[in-house]
């Protein structure tokens, strides 16, 4: 049986995806006006990129002093073909786990927050003049749908009479917990191999760029900030109302 709020969890969890992507798709095919693959030369200074990109990019050595909107924008611009490829991949990988862990309204959440959050911890590396890409907020995503399995709570035991409306196929809450764990501990096996406090950039032949390790670690702490915040007012809330 479906628990209050997955369903629209789960809607709310397509829409962040969504939301990733189609503005991700539409900036790289305006681009394209300047920049022959609509990517941004991140071999470049911010100050010879068209006026749009340098008006939605995120700069670290800036400081706070960023437009507001960047918290969010930076992520749809892209430094190469197959670095805006590669991102677009992990995102529907990231919407189809979605898909199978079934997130709570309050899972969903944790994912929007944490988007913006993970440019924010991009400020602890003041020595890049630029972050673009999904990168760092699909590790947000995946750690929250990792934590949440994790810390999925078991059906209720149900009435005989009544027929499940759960799926024969899909997984048991003990193996999302599995699942969820292994997530987690590949994630960090991930960010411990590519050593984000080493380099603030790394080369990638994979993307055509240098990447930033430290973005994958900003979003893995950011979804696990974010997702262990709203379980605490969540369940302090619950303990209120049990109290009334």
């Amino acid at each position: 049986m479906r628990r209050p709020g997955e369903r629209p969890g789960l809607r709310l969890w397509w829409a962040l995806c969504l939301a990733l992507a189609l503005p991700t798709l539409l900036l790289n095919a305006t681009l394209r006006t300047w920049l022959p693959q609509g990517s941004v030369p991140l071999d470049m200074a911010v100050t010879g990129w068209p006026p749009l990109a340098q008006a939605l990019v995120m700069r670290p050595d800036a400081g706070l002093a960023q437009p507001p909107w960047a918290w969010w924008t930076t992520a749809w611009l892209h430094g190469s073909t197959p670095h805006l490829l590669r991102n677009l991949a992990g995102l529907a990988l990231m919407a189809a786990l979605g898909t199978l862990v079934r997130p709570s309204r309050q899972a969903a959440l944790a994912g929007w927050l944490a988007w913006p959050l993970t440019q924010l911890g991009m400020l602890m590396q003041p020595s890049l003049g630029s972050y673009v890409g999904l990168s760092g907020v699909l590790h947000a995503g995946v750690t929250v749908l990792a934590l949440h399995a994790v810390m999925r709570p078991s059906r209720r035991p149900m009435p005989r009479l009544v027929l499940p409306a759960v799926s024969p196929l899909a997984p048991s809450v003990a193996g999302l917990r599995l699942g969820g764990l292994a997530l987690l501990a590949a994630l960090a096996a991930k960010i411990l191999m590519e050593n984000p406090w080493a380099q603030a950039l790394v080369a990638s032949t994979s993307s055509a760029i240098n990447v930033a390790p430290w973005a994958h670690l900003s979003g893995c702490a950011a979804g696990a900030l974010v997702t262990g915040l709203l379980w605490v007012l969540a369940a302090g809330s619950r303990l209120a109302r049990r109290c009334h």
